[in-house]
């Protein structure tokens, strides 16, 4: 097969990119644009830093929501910047692997093919990214009985069943970590009369929140908006002040996971039980996230060696081993075949 190959896990909040043997970029699946012409002026986490920090004339989009494409355009131009930058001075086109969430559907996936060729790529193909998720997290693709995965993303959590290399069961809520982002800000509104928009949160999240220890208070200095009269306002809040706030916010996201597994039959689900469950995903990190799904649920979960870069590690995996790419029965397609399938 012509042509260097490249996967992409490409999400709600992150894009990463790599070849089958190298991570080559981690950056925020975000894009700014004049809003007059729509000519890109920042990409990834240099926009993400800009993200509420410019006037009218600029306009900053997270171009993923809920695993799908929600700005086809500037997903494109996204794409384009960032695989270009991978292929280099190249003479043939890539071959570009990339996942989608377990319940997407045709047009989804078409639309998410549709702009990855434009955006260079020879052939395309579309793998499950829970399936990639296991992979990347170690669970064995030679042995029998199902390893259940949960994959906690920014704003969906998947779980899978996989068997002997292939996903046998598969869900996807729309939920994720960014709940947390969310009952931050609605706490400094109702009770501070304080605005802040969801990049601040996510900051926040990220310093108090995404933390094994609970020991020593964190204190963060944060900028923000009056609700009152609308004027900005610098403020000091705790992880203390937080924490109760969080807590309820991760007692749902863990409700609700609980409640999708036990969809799953009742047979997958002993082998499951058997075997442990495995939690991936930047939601994984959550402060004791493990211990929440371990009191909440008789079976023994495991946090992944590297949860943050899982998936894009089954990537990597799905990119040199062509056995398990048949077993899973995806195949590379080029541009013309995309509506005619």
């Amino acid at each position: 097969m012509k042509g260097m190959k490249i996967g992409l896990d490409f999400g709600s909040y992150s894009l990463k990119i790599a070849t089958e043997n190298k991570i080559i970029s981690d950056e925020n699946s975000v894009i700014s644009v004049n809003a007059d012409n729509g000519k890109a002026i920042a990409y990834g986490k240099e926009s993400n830093a800009i993200l509420g920090r410019t006037n009218d004339d600029i306009k900053t989009v997270y171009v993923i929501k809920d695993g799908v494409i929600a700005d086809f355009t500037n997903a494109q131009i996204l794409l384009d910047h960032y695989i270009s930058g991978a292929c280099k001075n190249r003479i043939y086109k890539p071959n570009v692997l990339i996942t989608m969430p377990a319940d997407s559907s045709t047009l989804e996936k078409k639309i998410f093919l549709d702009a990855v060729t434009l955006s260079g790529a020879g052939r395309v193909c579309i793998t499950d990214g829970i399936l990639a998720s296991a992979l990347g997290s170690s669970i064995p693709t030679d042995k029998m009985g199902g390893r259940m995965i949960i994959d906690i993303g920014h704003n969906i959590t998947e779980i899978g069943i996989i068997s002997l290399g292939t996903l046998v069961a598969k869900e996807k809520i729309k939920i994720g970590s960014s709940i947390i982002d969310e009952s931050i800000i609605e706490y400094l509104k109702k009770d501070r009369d304080i605005i802040i928009g969801p990049h601040t949160a996510a900051n926040l999240k990220t310093k108090i929140i995404f933390s094994n220890k609970r020991d020593n208070e964190v204190s963060c200095l944060v900028a923000g908006k009056n609700g009152l009269d609308s004027m900005p306002i610098s403020f000091e809040i705790t992880s203390t002040e937080l924490f109760p706030i969080i807590d309820e916010a991760l007692n749902t996201l863990v409700r609700e996971i609980i409640n999708k597994m036990q969809t799953i039959t009742p047979e997958l689900s002993q082998d499951s039980a058997d075997h442990g469950i495995t939690l991936c995903g930047g939601g994984a990190l959550l402060f004791d996230i493990l211990d929440r799904f371990n009191k909440e649920f008789n079976v023994e979960f495991i946090l992944a060696d590297d949860p943050l870069h899982a998936r894009i590690k089954g990537i990597q995996m799905l990119m040199r081993d062509d056995s398990l790419m048949a077993a899973n029965n995806y195949s590379y397609i080029f541009k013309d075949e995309i509506f005619t399938r």
